[in-house]
């Protein structure tokens, strides 16, 4: 799937300046907007120090499968001095938060989140309704942009999620919210001729 990854498989991958080209740290989480379900920033664990810093997606240039880069040093904002702060973390905050619907009905716990990769990278929550569901695989998944109320203690999310919004395998809820993948065709767009000099 590579429109779509794991957080988990985020998690510790470089965080490299695009004006210096130096690594400034590693990612220790995402923080997610809980109700647009898009993801706003990282939060990096500076290499000089291993203090806790934040990175809004403003300053991100690009995400890789083997660094983030972002603008430049000053993207690191101490946790402390963040607007970002007040954003719950994926790995931290939202994994095994209970999840209703908005009609009042447990849904189960989120089990895991996956990071879909467009324009506006957003997230898409794996839930579980049991431990007899983990142990056989059993899941559904939604986009987390359905969620529509986050509790203040951060232990509970109202989403407007019905079982028609909700796919069994990830790949359906990544097409569902995505649009289905059609890959640019292999056909080169040009053609290469060589000519000798007696033509």
């Amino acid at each position: 799937m590579d429109r779509a990854e794991r957080i988990d498989k985020l998690i510790g991958r470089a965080v490299v300046s695009l004006e210096t080209a130096n690594q400034m740290g590693t990612i220790t989480d995402l923080l997610i907007d809980p109700l647009s379900g898009e993801l706003a920033g990282l939060a990096v664990k500076r290499k000089a120090d291993t203090s806790d810093t934040l990175v809004s997606m403003l300053d991100v240039h690009g995400m890789g499968p083997d660094a983030i880069i972002v603008k430049g040093d000053e993207s690191l904002v101490l946790a402390d001095a963040s607007p970002l702060a007040t954003l719950p973390r994926a790995m931290a905050d939202l994994v095994n938060v209970k999840v209703l619907s908005e009609h009042g009905h447990l849904l189960g716990s989120i089990a895991n989140l996956f990071l879909c990769f467009d324009k506006r990278p957003v997230f898409i929550y794996e839930v579980r309704s049991s431990l007899i569901d983990k142990l056989l695989g059993r899941a559904f998944y939604f986009a987390a942009s359905l969620g529509c109320a986050f509790s203040d203690d951060q232990s509970a999310l109202v989403v407007t999620a019905e079982p028609a919004e909700m796919d069994h395998r990830v790949e359906a809820a990544v097409e569902r919210l995505l649009g289905v993948f059609t890959p640019v065709s292999q056909a080169p767009m040009f053609t290469v001729q060589v000519r000798t000099h007696a033509e």
